[in-house]
């Protein structure tokens, strides 16, 4: 611990400098991160989302035609639609 005592102060000065020459308001703005989340929840439940779910539940109805369905599978994808089409309103039950 001796060896590090003199690097110690230093480092403690320059965190205390650093402390107080941040400015509050810098790290308030989350516009950027708000913009890009809210795009993708509504890519997820508009348009993009209905089509990705129209081809999930075509593949199922295939793989139901073929005789390969696994029925763990078919219950997972139609729990997942449910869950994505339904956040808005599962979110508000909150």
């Amino acid at each position: 611990m001796g060896i590090l005592k003199p690097f110690l102060k230093p480092g403690l000065l320059g965190m205390l400098v650093a402390i107080a020459a941040v400015s509050p308001a810098a790290a308030q703005d989350l516009s950027p991160i708000t913009t890009m989340l809210t795009a993708i929840g509504t890519a997820l439940t508009g348009p993009v989302g209905r089509a990705l779910g129209l081809v999930a539940l075509a593949a199922v109805g295939v793989l139901f035609l073929t005789g390969r369905m696994n029925w763990l599978y078919a219950g997972s994808v139609v729990v997942g639609l449910v869950i994505l089409f339904g956040a808005a309103t599962i979110l508000a039950g909150f």
